[in-house]
């Protein structure tokens, strides 16, 4: 018997394997987002190469292991949450259920929005929720489409990145992609910052300082997006998310559905390819100091970047989701950061604000690239203890609450029917 009550799902009907790789994939963003925050893309060419030895060293894996295979993979999971709460809605009436879903997931995106730009405009100017959301809310267009279709947009979206790039280094639109950037130039002016380099705002004592420079850095980022094909490429790791749920969750409904991930061996020639070509993409990145370029070599830096991180992102979403790696015992603690992820993500960058910004201890271009490893191990440890000690009394992080508060309606909330006439999905959702 359907049933019209739509509840947030329970601690105990959560999918371990999808928390553990969130929690995996929340270290590797906090890894990336540290090379930032400790000044490397302040400097020049010169000064990335005087580095001693082991900073450059640090910097080349993090390009080759790190740089966007775990936004990838969190991408992907973000499909897969899409995919699992669109299900989740199917038990309701099926007349209506497009209605209920899309106004369950439009209120769900908008909240996700209103969490970006208080982030992007008053924490840091590298949030990823704002795209996220306004990506997110097209999902809904995709949400009827059979696999078939969605592999045709899958493939078609990621070829777009490569296309944009080709176009780029074809023909002569520079005046097109800078135009946000003479926004921020006057911008700068009218504000009385035109002697001021970003980076001096960003480590600067006032706050009112490190305000403008976020808005600044704000302003040219969805320019910034297209350009470098984050948009389609995030729209595709969406879609891809969608697709793999219903290939190996939704359709079985069952825990023997991890049996039919690819196998071991496939996953592998995944991880050598993507491996293979990122190397190519960190030893670009390390003779020419820079992760994008419109010459014909950047264009091949670019394809190798692209693929590379699709290849690894499936690779280690195959390994972790099979239950066999999920015994391991590095892994389980995973999970507890996990399902704080929203939490723990802006909490991240507002410590590394803290930590490296001018208002904070400005250690920002003061500290050596190798010191990565020792603030990500001290920053994930302070997270893992205090989510471990929410997580005790409540079912969820701080923000992922009001998120959920914000989703739902009181009607959701609220059982229409008498509990034994109520019937849960097979499908354990997020």
């Amino acid at each position: 018997m359907k049933t019209n009550t739509i509840k947030p799902i329970q601690p105990r009907d959560r999918l371990a394997q999808l928390d553990i790789i969130r929690g995996f994939c929340l270290c590797g963003i906090l890894f990336a987002n540290l090379v930032s925050f400790t000044g490397f893309y302040s400097l020049s060419l010169i000064e990335i190469q005087q580095l001693p030895f082991v900073d450059r060293a640090t910097l080349f894996l993090i390009d080759w292991l790190v740089e966007g295979k775990f936004y990838a993979m969190f991408s992907i999971l973000f499909g897969v949450g899409f995919a699992l709460q669109h299900q989740k809605f199917s038990n309701i009436d099926r007349n209506e259920i497009q209605t209920s879903f899309k106004n369950f997931w439009i209120r769900r995106m908008l909240a996700l929005l209103l969490f970006g730009l208080l982030h992007i405009f008053f924490i840091w100017h590298g949030d990823i929720l704002t795209l996220y959301s306004l990506l997110g809310l097209l999902l809904l267009s995709f949400s009827s489409l059979n696999q078939q279709n969605l592999r045709r947009w899958i493939y078609f979206l990621f070829s777009l990145p490569i296309v944009i790039h080709l176009i780029l280094y074809l023909s002569n639109t520079h005046w097109f992609w800078s135009s946000f950037s003479q926004i921020v130039s006057e911008l700068k002016t009218s504000l009385g910052y035109s002697n001021q380099t970003l980076l001096e705002l960003r480590t600067s004592n006032r706050v009112q300082d490190v305000f403008f420079a976020n808005i600044m850095s704000a302003i040219p980022r969805p320019m910034s997006y297209l350009q470098t094909g984050r948009i389609p490429e995030v729209l595709a790791y969406f879609l891809t998310g969608i697709y793999l749920a219903q290939q190996y969750l939704i359709q079985t409904h069952h825990k023997d559905s991890l049996l039919q991930l690819p196998g071991n061996r496939t996953l592998l020639k995944y991880l050598v390819s993507g491996l293979i070509m990122s190397f190519g993409y960190a030893y670009i990145k390390a003779i020419t100091g820079s992760p994008f370029s419109t010459s014909l070599l950047g264009v091949f830096q670019g394809v190798l970047y692209h693929i590379g991180a699709i290849f690894i992102a499936l690779a280690l979403l195959g390994y972790l989701f099979k239950p066999s790696q999920l015994s391991h015992s590095i892994l389980k603690p995973l999970a507890v950061l996990g399902r704080c992820s929203l939490s723990n993500y802006l909490a991240q960058t507002s410590l590394c604000v803290i930590l490296f910004y001018g208002y904070g201890l400005a250690l920002m271009g003061q500290v050596a690239f190798t010191t990565i490893l020792g603030f990500a191990v001290a920053i994930l440890t302070i997270q893992y203890y205090v989510s471990a000690y929410w997580l005790k009394h409540f079912s969820q992080g701080p923000l992922e609450l009001i998120w959920r508060k914000m989703a739902y309606t009181e009607h959701q909330h609220s059982p229409l029917h008498s509990s034994k006439n109520r019937r849960t999905s097979p499908l354990k959702g997020q």
